[in-house]
């Protein structure tokens, strides 16, 4: 399977690199542009070009450095286009952000597992918190009416929560750490 990926098979296992990287495109091209929106449509663009040259695509190699390398185009064509905007990185700015990035994308994807198993280990009533604060996008006097609490005391239990989190993932990482020193 040296060849270029040309049968469905190989479009099959592209398409399966190309989406299990698309967290760590989107955040590596995020460090890069100042705007959620804007990394969203070049990471669209991104994908776009990486399924255009799929056939270009050597199975074994490095999908990611591939993928990195052509986002790192995209986000260049970009500022090309908005040049004239007042919030563009230098392009020294750029070339240092971009290559951080690939060895930063290992502890993002960590710290992402590590984020959904202290979201698990969290009670009902805190998962609720947060989904109520920020995937129902509900203000602190919302939640506070939907649950009896004063607004005080929906933030001081969304800083509690948030506290917990981050103790977890620390605790997560300090303990990956010490296995890979074992």
């Amino acid at each position: 399977m040296s060849a270029a990926l040309s049968n469905h098979d190989d479009n099959e296992l592209f398409l399966s690199l190309l989406t299990g990287s698309q967290r760590v495109l989107h955040a590596f091209i995020l460090k890069l542009v100042p705007s959620l929106a804007d990394a969203d449509d070049i990471l669209q663009e991104t994908n776009l070009v990486l399924w255009s040259k799929r056939a270009e695509f050597q199975p074994g190699s490095d999908f990611r450095g591939w993928a990195f390398t052509i986002a790192r185009y995209q986000v260049m064509a970009f500022r090309k286009r908005r040049s004239l905007d007042r919030l563009t990185f230098g392009e020294k700015l750029l070339e240092q952000l971009a290559a951080l990035a690939p060895a930063r994308s290992d502890i993002f994807e960590e710290k992402r597992l590590l984020l959904i198993d202290c979201l698990r280990r969290l009670t009902d009533a805190q998962r609720e918190l947060l989904d109520d604060y920020y995937k129902e996008r509900l203000s602190g006097r919302q939640i506070a009416e939907k649950t009896g609490r004063t607004v005080d005391a929906v933030f001081q239990a969304l800083h509690r929560t948030r506290a917990a989190l981050l103790d977890c993932i620390e605790h997560g990482l300090a303990e990956n750490k010490n296995a890979e020193d074992d």
